[in-house]
């Protein structure tokens, strides 16, 4: 992904991305989104409604608390509850998303972006689909013709 749209997804969620610049010790994210732009709109979506049930989570344990229905050493705490993500990445043509901190919900919003992303061209986010053939990219017609090309022109220097 390109360097602008890493930024503007960490700034917009800096709380799944938190481990987005530590060292490779600590996270597979320092290796920033391992995918193309076209991807951008998918993760962003995701990211958003990964966040909001997870805010929303967090304000209903305080409701319970209120209303006594929870006791305060029985609260989980907000850092725990935070899904944060491990590693972002392109794999046969799909979008892996791993995090660390996930509940059923979020599970099931992980995988439906995953399948999602089958039908995306990962280069500029148009209706796509996997090739069946070598490397698999999931691609609209445009730009894998375009990826053929340059493929192809490349070979053809390295054959020279």
């Amino acid at each position: 992904m390109s360097p602008e749209k890493d930024a503007e997804l960490c700034k917009k969620y800096p709380k799944i991305f938190r481990d987005r610049h530590e060292s490779m010790q600590n996270t597979l994210m320092c290796w920033g989104f391992e995918c193309a732009d076209g991807w951008f709109d998918l993760i962003d979506t995701l990211c958003s409604d990964i966040q909001n049930h997870v805010d929303w989570a967090i304000k209903l344990q305080r409701s319970a608390l209120d209303r006594g229905e929870i006791k305060e050493e029985d609260l989980i705490s907000e850092e725990d509850m935070q899904v944060v993500a491990a590693q972002v990445k392109e794999k046969y043509g799909g979008l892996r998303f791993y995090v660390n901190g996930a509940d059923d919900t979020v599970s099931g919003m992980i995988t439906m972006a995953e399948s999602m992303s089958y039908r995306l061209c990962e280069e500029c986010g148009k209706p796509g689909r996997p090739n069946n053939d070598g490397w698999v990219r999931t691609q609209c017609e445009d730009c894998r013709s375009t990826f053929d090309q340059r493929r192809t022109e490349t070979w053809k220097k390295e054959e020279k």
